[in-house]
């Protein structure tokens, strides 16, 4: 007999176990459904009347380990996304593990488009430059405020490196200059 539920989607009951593959950090868990109510409209809905028309919702007490949890999982669904949680949550162990391996697929799709977009980040900027000339004297501008920097710190540097040896040289000086006084007072 149809119970208006799609094919293969187990109903939720109380003692049911569910599936919960969570995005953040990339775990599943499996929990037990502890209680069901009856159907009713979101809670969601009740803010916003057009979420109504995505039908009814149960709301589903969840022992998660030791923690304790509900969501509301929409009636005649095989599945149902939670993103504030980053939960997947399904009874249907297959449903999850096909979402998972879209994740998969999603991931190595854009993994393999990698190298172009480290082309697009190496050569955009000049690209943009080439048709902004204003931009373009703004960056050289502030390459040349750049090496202008960089010479004034090697100056000083420079500076303090001469002004540190005659100092020494000074010191030298001082503490030769008695002994010189006293040999020219013998003679």
């Amino acid at each position: 007999m149809f119970q208006g539920l799609p094919q293969g989607a187990p109903q939720i009951a109380q003692g049911a176990t569910v599936y919960i593959f969570n995005r953040k950090d990339l775990t599943v868990s499996v929990a037990s459904v502890t209680g069901v109510s009856q159907p009713h409209i979101s809670k969601a809905a009740q803010a916003n009347p057009m979420l109504s028309m995505q039908g009814f919702v149960v709301d589903v007490a969840l022992a998660l380990g030791s923690e304790s949890t509900s969501i509301e999982f929409p009636v005649n669904n095989a599945s149902a996304n939670y993103p504030e949680r980053g939960w997947f949550v399904s009874p249907d162990r297959l449903a999850v593990t096909r979402e998972i391996e879209t994740m998969v697929n999603a991931s190595k799709q854009f993994l393999a488009q990698k190298p172009w977009h480290d082309t697009v980040l190496q050569k955009g900027p000049a690209l943009i430059m080439q048709l902004n000339p204003e931009m373009q004297v703004e960056a050289e501008q502030a390459q040349k405020i750049a090496s202008l920097e960089s010479k004034l710190a090697d100056m000083e540097r420079s500076s303090t490196e001469t002004s540190n040896k005659l100092d020494k040289v000074l010191a030298l000086l001082a503490v030769d200059s008695p002994r010189n006084s006293k040999s020219k007072k013998e003679d």
